[in-house]
Parts: structure tokens; sequence; C-alpha cells
């Protein structure tokens, strides 16, 4: 007769289950495996009557062994079985005790699975179920900050399209006049001389504003074009 299981029961298997075991899993030769020691020890604190037994082991005509497990949690008892096998998870043909013994081992963690703690690893899983979803969740909440970021970037430029034009100059040409000569006389960035010129070049204001621009220039001693040229141009001899 089948032993049935009680809502209890299914509770523990959950509560097993839940629990992450993938910072205890040691990866060899492509193989995931938990640590037997850590796998008791967590079964232990949560049901210290958990109890198993290792039945005799079966050994084959082609020399290769099985080792059985009973294990108990929470009164229900599963049953496990697991081949002696070498690194690559090839049985071994008469197997020495200390093969015997890691497979034992191997089996009982694998036993201790059935009853929820770790079994997705044999499913091929990296989490449980339930941190599974709670990381997809995170994701997915982290991918949407990316693109309420980038939906206000893209946004950005229209807000700056959308912004007032600036208002036009309504001083009249005398005080704009007024106001580049007293900058002039105060500047001292050579290329505030030389937008000012082309600023009112063909204007009636054009001859003032060079002779402020050469004024200000000498008193900065700064080279100007007719400087230059006498720079430029060669020197006549002397005739004695």
């Amino acid at each position: 007769m089948t032993e049935s299981t009680t809502p209890e029961q299914l509770d523990n298997f959950s509560k097993l289950a839940a629990i992450n075991v993938s910072k205890h899993i040691e990866k060899k030769n492509g193989l995931s495996y938990l640590s037997w020691a850590w796998a008791v020890d967590q079964l232990m604190r949560l049901d210290p009557q958990a109890n198993w037994v290792f039945r005799e082991p079966v050994v084959y005509p082609d020399g290769s062994m099985m080792v059985h497990c009973d294990i108990t949690v929470y009164g229900k008892t599963m049953y496990m079985f697991l081949p002696v096998m070498n690194y690559s998870n090839k049985a071994i043909a008469n197997p020495n005790a200390v093969d015997i013994n890691k497979a034992m081992m191997r089996c009982l963690v694998k036993g201790i699975a059935v009853h929820g703690l770790g079994l997705y690893i044999y499913a091929g899983e990296d989490l449980p179920e339930e941190e599974k979803q709670a990381t997809m969740h995170e994701q997915n909440q982290g991918s949407q900050q990316p693109n309420q970021q980038q939906n206000q970037n893209t946004q950005q430029p229209v807000q700056q399209q959308a912004a007032p034009p600036k208002p036009k100059d309504t001083r009249t040409q005398q005080q704009i006049y007024d106001s580049a000569l007293a900058t002039i006389q105060k500047t001292e960035d050579r290329d505030v001389l030389l937008k000012a010129a082309r600023t009112f070049k063909g204007t009636k204001y054009e001859t003032s504003i060079n002779k402020a621009c050469r004024a200000r220039s000498d008193q900065m001693g700064w080279p100007t074009k007719q400087t230059q040229r006498n720079q430029n141009s060669p020197q006549q001899p002397m005739h004695h």
C-alpha cells in the first residue's frame, strides 16, 4: 500500500526546496556536486530527528556496484540509489573502499534532495523556483529604469526645442555702439576687439570702433594688422 502524503509533509518539502544551495555547489568536470556536510548540517537544523540507513551494495556481473540509502525526513522515508562512479560519471569496475564511500555520500545527498533540499540541481536549474521568480522580478525592474531614463533623454531635445526664443535686442544702434566702446576699453581678450570690428564694419561707427580697438591693442601690447605688415615688409637698405 502506497504511503499517502499529508499537507504538512508537502509544506515541509516546499520549505526545503526553497533553500538556495547555489553557494555550496562544487563544480567538477562540468558537473555539480552539493557538499554532503553542508546538506546534512542544513537538514539536521530543520529536522533534528532526520536519519538515514545504507543498504548492502549490489554488485553486478561486470564488477560495477550500486549503493542504496533510505532517508527519513519529517517522518517520511524516501529511497535512493547511485552507482559507484569515477570523475567522469562512468561506472567503476571493482571499486575500492574510497570509491564506495564517495558514492554513498553522494547517494545520501541525492536522497536528501528528493525531500526538497537542492532538488533543482538535478533538474539542471540554477536557482530554486521562489528565488528564480524574485530574480526575474529584479531584472525586470532594472531593465525598466534604463528605458525610463532613455525616454527622458529622448524627450529632452523636444523640451529644448519648445523653449521660448531669446528676446531681441531692443537697444538703439547708438546704445549698442556706446556699450561696445565701454567693453573695448576694459577687455583683456583680443577676440573681443576682432568681434567688435566685424560687428560695426560698414556702419558709420566703423572708423571710431577701429580706432578704439587699435588703442586698446597698443595698451595691451597686442599686434595690429598694421604692426604685422610693418614687421613683415622688407627693410630698405640704408645708403651712405
